[in-house]
């Protein structure tokens, strides 16, 4: 595989760049996920989002009307996520 890679940079390449003397050894992605790996996320990290979901849960059972405030929060932050999408994207347009 190695002789493989070696010989797919031999060939002609456009001018003014100047072929590598080895191939990389690693894609930088791949050194990126194996220090993500290394490290795994505390697991505190991973049971907040499940016990902030069961106090909401608690909360809409005690009172009912919390879900027409969530459904009024939920669509006022659709809101203004896409009217600042609709500014990026008129920025990117003008570029």
């Amino acid at each position: 595989m190695l002789a493989h890679t070696i010989q797919q940079g031999a060939g002609e390449s456009s001018p003014g760049t100047t072929p590598r003397a080895n191939p990389m050894a690693m894609c930088p992605m791949a050194k990126m996920c194996g220090r993500m790996l290394d490290k795994p996320p505390s697991r505190f990290v991973l049971m907040l989002p499940g016990a902030l979901l069961i106090l909401l849960g608690v909360f809409i059972f005690l009172e009912p009307r919390i879900v027409v405030w969530l459904a009024g929060a939920v669509a006022v932050l659709l809101g203004i996520m896409l009217l600042v999408m609709a500014r990026f994207m008129g920025r990117l347009r003008n570029r």
